[in-house]
């Protein structure tokens, strides 16, 4: 049925977003990707990169995007935060008005119900799959927390924070941002000028620390980072990284393994279900010109 699908992936920040009205985005924390259709946004088969994006074409264009939503191709392997995000990008008055539109929405149910059947047949009970419940598990003796941060990973961990009586500060930068989250979760909002750490934990959950903010926080009774890219020059006292979240979360590794083979099984047979369909649907994306 997705014979014609067109995806243009990238995990790198892309400076220079590509601006297509015969191209639809979707951007999350870890990576960047574009939907078109080969017959209003041709590239040739040769091409393997596109302005710093890998192309996927058809079939194994529809594959990948199983995988990235199913979170299989996630940091924190099997991670369900990445199929929620991915349903809000292409609920139906979010779309633009592109003439693929129609298909894109078929193509968003058939990938959620796709997803649905891994998630349900093969991720059920392997490990702590949000960044969530990770953070809830590390902080479970911890009364304050503050928050740092207002994009997407951090409104994905703020529902796990505010459970169990914690006292929860979020601290940002986006003054409209966190007046929504103000009003949907029992919180207490600052600007970054305005906030003074003290010994109450730190979740770290954006990319952005302002001058200063490394020494402010050195007295955190916890310091818990989600950061990719981190210095190794501070002397924080219980501070847990990023790259030791992923190595404690090696305990389920064998099991991971076993299901992953069990996955590529799976993922062939509904890859092979969609070319079939493909004999009964002349184009593909049958309602493109309609």
């Amino acid at each position: 049925m997705w014979s014609n699908l067109i995806l243009l992936h990238s995990n790198d920040l892309i400076l220079k977003p590509l601006d297509d009205n015969s191209l639809e985005l979707w951007q999350t924390c870890q990576r960047s990707i574009a939907f078109s259709d080969n017959r209003i946004f041709p590239i040739s088969e040769s091409e393997r990169f596109y302005k710093g994006y890998e192309v996927f074409r058809g079939y194994e264009a529809y594959r990948f995007l199983l995988e990235v939503v199913s979170g299989l191709r996630s940091k924190l392997f099997g991670e369900s935060e990445i199929q929620a995000q991915f349903r809000d990008r292409f609920r139906e008055e979010k779309l633009t008005d592109s003439t693929f539109s129609l298909s894109l929405l078929r193509l968003r149910d058939q990938i959620l119900e796709h997803t649905k059947q891994i998630r349900s047949k093969y991720l059920t009970g392997i490990g702590r799959q949000t960044y969530g419940s990770i953070a809830d598990s590390y902080l479970q003796n911890q009364k304050s927390v503050t928050l740092l941060g207002t994009g997407k990973l951090a409104t994905s961990v703020l529902p796990y924070l505010v459970t169990k009586g914690r006292n929860v500060n979020l601290v940002g930068r986006d003054h409209t941002r966190m007046s929504e989250l103000q009003k949907e979760f029992p919180i207490t909002t600052y600007h970054w000028e305005d906030y003074k750490p003290g010994e109450e934990a730190i979740v770290i959950a954006s990319s952005f620390l302002p001058f200063n903010w490394e020494s402010m926080i050195e007295s955190s009774s916890f310091i818990l980072d989600f950061r990719e890219m981190t210095s190794n020059n501070h002397h924080y006292k219980n501070y847990t990284p990023l790259s030791k979240i992923l190595s404690d979360l090696k305990e389920t590794d064998e099991q991971i393994q076993s299901v992953k083979m069990d996955l590529q099984y799976f993922l062939t047979e509904l890859t092979r279900e969609r070319e079939e369909e493909q004999i009964h649907i002349m184009n593909g994306w049958e309602d493109l010109l309609v």
